[in-house]
């Protein structure tokens, strides 16, 4: 034990310099927000994980730490996704974050308690290493620490701190279940140590060391941070052959105005008892509307909602990321507005702007709008395992349409406000964006959400078509 121990002077003498240094490193964070740094605090019950925690708000500007404990899911928590509270919950790029109880906690403790099989916690495993990497990729810093302490190794002084403040993960667990802690920890690791986000297991018998060790490793990330170059992966690779599947949409189909009226009404009544039906209350919806400018997204949508209790539902109109979103991963705001269970959510333009509007325009580095498709996928599987009924509409109109459509918005008062001059700049795109159209399509349309392409030439078929889909897949859903 004796190489894991500093003396109260040498204590003191490394606490006075790496004070300063972390100080310095905080604010060069803070000035750059390149970030944030997480430190996810794990370990036994007698390490000190809160006695660690305690020591950098005496070092550091409180201003900028967050702090987040994480128990077992409850309430609302228990009927998300698995990873949408750690989403919802991460700290801004100028943050220095601590995570407290992090996403592996849920399933280390339920694979020690029988709770959930060796397959279930891998595949968990799995899923946290693809969130971990999609993190790293937007510019996170992660810091995973296994505070250790060995049997027999606990001083004194720490075990009466443990037993009166410190936090307990394990404090039920029996001998044989530390045990096999051990074993689960060794596993988690294996599985989710990464070159970009490794485990670090910390010797924590003598609180001196412990804590001039992690404020090293945290002074080396945010320095790490200054000269950090965007990973350099291989971005998956798009479909060999160009496809064109918004050229095999039959645009001449149509529906007369009476008929439009009588199947308005039938698949409005319809959906409208499909969300009151008692299944769904432990379901959730999300509507994605994309779509070539002027095809009736808005129309389409408004004809949805009409038939809906506005107190469980929300219309998010996606526009470009804010300055302060810009510096926060990518699908951080999308998260925030995943659906409850029994609410409904309807994104007027989405989360695939990052292969549309960020690909064709070249917002975004090649490799990350390509990784994304991948990442949306992962995304939308989440929800889905989570209960939430995920639809995805693109509203399709030929090139001589939306100029026809332009023409009409440019000369009418009423509707003058919709057409800008974005709008012109986008139509000169026009092949780019349908061959990102053509690739989305290809790479995210899946078995459980695929994209229904919608012929918008005839806006009263469109807007029934989607009904009539929608309350197709609701059925289905909820039967």
């Amino acid at each position: 034990m004796a190489q894991y121990f500093l003396s109260k002077k040498e204590f003191d003498k490394q606490e006075a310099e790496l004070t300063e240094a972390l100080l310095e490193a905080q604010y060069e964070l803070r000035k750059s927000i390149k970030g944030p740094v997480l430190v996810l605090i794990s370990g036994n019950d007698a390490a000190g994980k809160a006695e660690l925690l305690y020591r950098f708000y005496e070092w550091l500007d409180n201003r900028f730490l967050v702090t987040r404990a994480f128990a077992l899911p409850e309430g609302i928590e228990g009927r998300m996704p698995h990873l949408w509270r750690y989403w919802t919950s991460l700290p801004g790029p100028d943050k220095l974050g601590f995570y407290l109880g992090s996403w592996y906690h849920q399933p280390q403790m339920r694979l020690v308690r029988g709770d959930i099989s060796a397959q279930a916690f891998e595949q968990q495993m799995q899923e946290i290493r693809s969130f971990e990497q999609l993190l790293v990729d937007e510019g996170v810093a992660l810091i995973k620490l296994w505070l250790q302490v060995e049997p027999g190794e606990v001083a004194a002084d720490i075990a009466e701190v443990e037993q009166n403040v410190a936090m307990r993960e394990w404090g039920d667990f029996s001998l044989a279940d530390r045990e096999q802690l051990e074993q689960v920890t060794q596993r988690m690791m294996a599985l989710t140590s990464t070159p970009e986000a490794g485990w670090v297991r910390v010797p924590s018998a003598d609180a001196h060391y412990r804590d001039i060790q992690v404020g090293q490793l945290v002074l080396q990330q945010i320095r790490n941070l200054r000269n950090k170059s965007q990973r350099q992966s291989a971005p998956p690779a798009l479909p060999r052959e160009p496809v064109a599947v918004l050229r095999q949409v039959d645009y001449s189909l149509k529906l007369n105005k009476r008929d439009y009226a009588e199947q308005l009404q039938r698949y409005q009544s319809e959906l409208r008892e499909l969300v009151r039906r008692p299944a769904f209350a432990r379901r959730s919806l999300l509507l994605v509307f994309e779509g070539t400018d002027a095809a009736g997204k808005g129309g389409t949508i408004r004809r949805i909602t009409q038939c809906l209790d506005p107190r469980y539902l929300r219309v998010h109109g996606t526009r470009a990321p804010t300055p302060e979103q810009r510096q926060q991963p990518y699908l951080l705001r999308f998260w925030r507005r995943v659906p409850t269970p029994g609410r409904v959510a309807i994104f007027d333009r989405s989360y695939y702007g990052r292969v549309l509007v960020e690909r064709v325009e070249e917002l975004t580095p090649a490799r990350r709008w390509q990784q994304a498709n991948a990442e949306l996928n992962d995304f939308e599987a989440q929800l889905q395992a989570a209960g939430t009924i995920v639809v995805k509409f693109w509203l399709a109109i030929t090139e001589a349409e939306q100029l026809k459509r332009f023409e009409a918005r440019r000369d009418s008062p009423l509707k003058r406000y919709k057409l800008t001059d974005e709008d012109w700049r986008n139509r000169k795109q026009w092949p780019r964006y349908e061959q990102a159209v053509n690739d989305m399509v290809a790479l995210t349309s899946t078995a459980d959400a695929p994209w229904h392409l919608v012929p918008a030439e005839n806006k009263r078929y469109a807007r029934v078509e989607v009904l009539k889909i929608l309350c197709r897949t609701l059925r289905e859903a909820l039967a």
